[in-house]
């Protein structure tokens, strides 16, 4: 039985777990405020792939021969609208740039999907829902030292303060709303934190479990190895 390589573990495990309960409108919405969701979102996204690779840092030798998809953030050069995207990147040409899906209020849309499509209505939808987001600059979560294509130096203030405190940010998924356990009644004198959250790992575990239930073979988000030429960014 063949292996599937860390790449298709990512994606699977997105498409399975977090892609499908994302709030979309909600997300597009955070865009244009605090950013607060849409860093949550990017947390999830990040701890899937940091558990997925084993690191946060990646190299030639990850993925699929070097092929991976990741998770980070695109701004619009012309309109400095930001939006949450996966990156496919091939780092064993040095992080060279081949596709983008962007995680908009429709969900999520490829860029080589809308752009390969042959007319009709859903094209000229993906497009325009993409449509503030190109020509654009991006930054991702990873840690990539081979990577030649992009540096601090170069890259949008507004990305970086995106990646430098998204981590404290975590945002429940819509299958995790609804399965939260009760908090327990308050009997050793303390004082009830209304705050108090189930742990990490409970609440993962339950909402897993309805998330099977409820996807069956369901793969928002399905990612395409195409490397017929690189992104248009």
């Amino acid at each position: 039985m063949e292996t599937k390589n860390k790449t298709d573990q990512y994606i699977e495990y997105i498409n399975d777990r977090i892609l499908p309960f994302i709030d979309y409108p909600k997300l597009q919405a955070s865009y244009d405020t605090d950013m607060a969701y849409a860093k949550g979102v990017l947390n999830r996204l990040h701890e899937a792939m940091v558990e997925v690779f084993g690191s946060k840092q990646l190299g030639k030798y990850d993925g699929d021969e070097g092929f991976v998809v990741i998770p980070g953030v695109v701004r619009g050069r012309d309109t400095g609208k930001i939006c949450l995207a996966l990156l496919d990147l091939d780092l064993s040409s040095s992080g060279e740039h081949w596709g983008t899906s962007f995680l908009v209020g429709n969900g999520v849309i490829s860029q080589n999907e809308a752009y390969s499509k042959d007319g009709g209505a859903a094209a000229i939808e993906m497009k325009e829902a993409i449509a503030p987001y190109g020509p654009y600059d991006y930054c991702y979560t990873a840690e990539i030292p081979g990577d030649i294509h992009v540096s601090t130096d170069q890259t949008p203030k507004a990305l970086l303060d995106v990646l430098k405190n998204f981590r404290k940010h975590w945002s429940l998924l819509t299958n995790e709303q609804k399965v939260l356990p009760e908090r327990p009644a308050n009997t050793g004198g303390q004082k009830n934190n209304p705050n108090s959250k189930a742990p990490i790992e409970d609440r993962l575990r339950v909402a897993q479990e309805k998330a099977d239930a409820q996807t069956g073979n369901q793969t928002p988000g399905k990612h395409e190895k195409k490397r017929s030429g690189p992104a248009i960014d």
